[in-house]
């Protein structure tokens, strides 16, 4: 079984990518830069980071990186705030800020503490306490509820927050000039730190949180942290930011600003394209593989794939070659497995996957998916039917109900007056291999996926 998480071994071929990514990034000059990594749901930008992450710590070369996940944040109160001070206390853990700068970091930290409490007592209703600490006490005050009183130091905290935040004279522009504060206090940081020339900050996940903590998110990025020395890597599905957009800001006369803010936040926008049916192809290939070689025998069959540009061929990788570079290489099984049963499943994986791989929309995701679902069936079958049972059969109505759930479900139709036979099906089958045309009660059946799959081993079910 596969989970749906990041992969450290690059089955992907994701790698050009990652070092076109890492090369951006150790030019100090190019800073503050925020590089936008576009893929949909699946395509495995969270795999391509890890990627990015790795290449950094082999050669760090001046450079701190540093991972957040952003949907980790959804459950806080105000995600600016919760990237700043996730970041921040990042950075105080790290050996190179710890020791250079620590104190500012701690400042910072406090900073930060003190945008909290001011924006809960926003949202808390006090302000009397602090119509109070700025001599402006107000008549709500006699509204004041009992949970304001809480905690015990509310009061250092708001005359802290008052000489910090609140000037006389400045009231209504106390806000940008504690914006202002913060980014020349965090890029004052940054340079103390005279041995790093770019702190690289990944987020991940952002596309799973809400419009509101997407918008949030970003506008920290670019109003807090986006300073020189720093460089942002934001994995996301643009369709989602571009929701999110739309949704804080909606449509002006009918012209939507979505580019225009998302152009203002991600100056480098780098887009994973859809894997092709060839690459889908190999992926199932490869992850089967994996399932059965030892991790030190699929590190060295990935590795062989590279150094012969196996994947930038025109066809997809054949099992065949496979197996020559696993006995080659002298790669052994998985402990449980066989290399006869890796035989098998790479046999009907590979009969299967010309017909399916169009239908898993080019995404990493859905192939893990459809071999998850097989495997699944395969031992479920396996309990109920015990050898008496054509796998190749599973797999290929497996990928019938992939590719065109209607026709899946008119074959299971048909079959409930199975009398040796299925002769809808049959004549199906006869029809396509003559060459003959379907009849209209047949029309769902004439598309050209189908008519592969109908083509397709093992034939004439």
């Amino acid at each position: 079984m596969w989970l749906d998480n990041a992969s450290s071994i690059d089955m992907l071929f994701y790698s050009p990518y990652a070092d076109a990514i890492v090369n951006f990034t150790k030019n100090s000059y190019l800073t503050p830069l925020t590089i936008g990594l576009y893929g949909s749901w699946g395509a495995g930008k969270s795999s391509l980071l890890q990627l990015i992450e790795q290449r950094i710590e082999d050669d760090k070369d001046g450079i701190v990186c540093i991972s957040l996940n952003a949907w980790q944040f959804e459950g806080y109160e105000d995600a600016k705030v919760a990237i700043m001070e996730s970041l921040l206390k990042s950075l105080k853990e790290n050996e190179t800020f710890l020791e250079k700068a620590h104190e500012k970091i701690t400042k910072l930290l406090s900073r930060v503490d003190y945008l909290k409490v001011g924006k809960s007592i926003i949202q808390k209703g006090l302000p009397y306490a602090i119509g109070m600490l700025t001599g402006n006490p107000l008549p709500i005050a006699f509204n004041l509820s009992a949970d304001t009183l809480d905690a015990g130091d509310l009061l250092t905290k708001l005359q802290s927050f008052k000489t910090e935040y609140i000037k006389e004279g400045e009231k209504e522009d106390t806000l940008t000039e504690n914006i202002r504060k913060f980014r020349e206090e965090f890029e004052d940081m940054l340079e103390d730190v005279s041995s790093v020339r770019n702190l690289i900050v990944i987020i991940d996940d952002l596309d799973r949180c809400s419009p509101e903590r997407i918008i949030d998110t970003l506008e920290a990025i670019k109003l807090f942290l986006s300073v020189k020395k720093t460089t942002f890597i934001v994995a996301v599905d643009q369709r989602i930011i571009e929701y999110a957009v739309n949704i804080k800001y909606p449509q002006i006369d009918g012209f939507a600003i979505s580019s225009d803010y998302i152009e203002k936040i991600i100056q480098l926008p780098i887009k994973i394209p859809e894997l092709s049916p060839k690459d889908i192809e190999n992926y199932l290939l490869l992850l089967v593989s994996q399932l059965h070689i030892s991790e030190e025998g699929f590190e060295t069959l990935i590795k062989e794939i590279y150094d012969n540009r196996m994947m930038l061929r025109d066809k997809a990788l054949m099992y065949s070659e496979i197996a020559t570079i696993i006995e080659n290489k002298q790669c052994s099984c998985k402990e449980g497995t066989s290399k006869s049963s890796f035989d098998a499943d790479a046999s009907i994986i590979s009969k299967i996957s010309p017909t399916v791989s169009s239908s898993l929309k080019g995404n990493p995701r859905q192939a893990k998916r459809f071999l998850n679902t097989f495997f699944v069936r395969k031992n479920l079958a396996s309990l109920y039917f015990g050898e008496d049972i054509d796998l190749s059969v599973m797999a290929k109505l497996l990928a019938l109900e992939t590719i065109e759930i209607r026709a899946f479900r008119k074959l299971y139709e048909w079959s409930s007056n199975f009398d040796g036979e299925i002769k809808q099906l049959k004549e199906i089958e006869h029809r396509i291999k003559d060459g003959k045309e379907l009849d209209e009660e047949y029309a769902l059946w004439a598309t050209p996926r189908i008519t592969k799959w109908l083509k397709s081993e093992p034939i004439e079910l």
